[in-house]
């Protein structure tokens, strides 16, 4: 422990529409942000993990805070990126 103050979220892919459709009850995505929202971190386990991580290396290479990310894209209904 380096002393970083972080924030965790987590999401499972059974709290979507898309995941709950699935019966996936393991798949998840975990997010750590600073107290600024400045992302530091994603794990997603699970399906299409690959393609869903790529959301955060996007948002972390422009600098999108973690709020902004959660709220301002248009995620689409169902699909597994709403873990995001």
């Amino acid at each position: 422990d380096d002393g970083l103050d972080y924030r965790v979220g987590i999401a499972e892919y059974s709290d979507v529409a898309y995941g709950w459709a699935m019966q996936d009850t393991t798949g998840l995505c975990k997010v750590l942000a600073d107290p600024s929202g400045t992302i530091l971190g994603a794990n997603i386990i699970g399906a299409q993990a690959a393609t869903l991580i790529q959301i955060f290396a996007v948002a972390m290479n422009f600098g999108i805070a973690a709020d902004e990310l959660a709220r301002r894209p248009y995620w689409v209904h169902p699909a597994l990126t709403e873990v995001v």
